[in-house]
């Protein structure tokens, strides 16, 4: 029987290029993620050679865009028939993991391995950025996380099986200036990894984070900065995420250099680190703008 993979932030970038590794491998998919037809979209991408509708159906808020509700879909991946349901779920709000999981469970398909993927930044100080956005963007990269990590890795030890990757950054291994939530929290989904993968001994449930540089996935222009030239290529850094996810290891950083440029980066003083990520991030900003 095929497995099931639930990605997060599926409508597009990473979590885009991760649903068609998956599928392509004849994997299920449950995609989620806050636009409805963007989904949509990617299912009939998925279809290749054509669908036909499934039953499954899913919206974490109700909604019916265009009078119709999420579908799932059983299509081709060009090995053979695969499931892809389609969930709208807005993880920046309170509970909205939580919402997210209960529709997950109605599907009633056992998820074997999920890619936590879904965040956001913005390109703001922590002393000038609106409150209300600062709450949504911690729900979504922090909260969101971590409670999925809780609710979907519960259900995975009890399985006595699973494979997690959570999508961290290389900003999680040194200070990322103007950029007050999403750098954090990826120091937060790698000290959380790691913490897991230590609980998780015996339980036949992995663990791994995927710690990427810049990625040309259009994150950066919603941030409100600029992409540096050395900007990765979003498929070849799910493909780096997919094999170190299903290797079982602890964490990958993509690309030869940029792995070696972190570690290296790493080894400075901190107030060094400081003044550098505050002059990098200032000048792609500036460049933005």
């Amino acid at each position: 029987m095929a497995e099931t993979v639930l990605i997060t932030g599926a409508s597009g970038g990473l979590g885009l290029e991760f649903a068609r590794i998956f599928a392509s491998r004849g994997y299920n998919l449950i995609l989620a993620a806050r636009s409805l037809d963007k989904l949509q979209q990617i299912a009939a991408e998925l279809s290749g050679d054509g669908a036909s509708p499934g039953d499954g159906s899913a919206s974490t808020d109700g909604a019916s865009p265009k009078g119709g509700s999420a579908s799932g879909d059983t299509v081709s991946s060009g090995v053979k028939s695969i499931r892809v349901d389609v969930i709208q779920a807005d993880l920046s709000q309170e509970r909205g993991a939580e919402k997210l999981y209960a529709e997950v469970k109605a599907l009633g398909h056992p998820v074997d391995q999920f890619v936590n993927n879904a965040g956001a930044g913005k390109a703001a100080s922590t002393v000038d950025i609106d409150p209300d956005e600062l709450r949504g963007l911690i729900h979504l990269d922090v909260t969101s996380y971590a409670m999925l990590c809780r609710l979907i890795g519960a259900d995975m030890v009890r399985q006595g099986h699973g494979k997690i990757l959570n999508v961290s950054s290389t900003t999680a291994f040194f200070p990322d200036p103007y950029f007050n939530i999403y750098g954090p929290s990826k120091a937060f989904v790698m000290s959380l990894t790691e913490a897991m993968r230590g609980e998780l001994r015996g339980t036949g449930v992995s663990v791994t984070a995927l710690c990427p540089g810049p990625v040309r996935t259009g994150w950066a222009e919603r941030a409100g900065k600029a992409y540096p030239a050395m900007a990765a290529d979003p498929a070849k850094v799910a493909m780096t995420g997919f094999r170190a996810m299903q290797a079982g290891r602890l964490y990958t950083i993509p690309g030869i250099g940029t792995c070696v440029g972190t570690h290296l980066l790493s080894l400075l003083p901190r107030t060094l680190r400081v003044m550098i990520g505050a002059w990098w991030q200032s000048a792609m900003i500036r460049k933005e703008r």
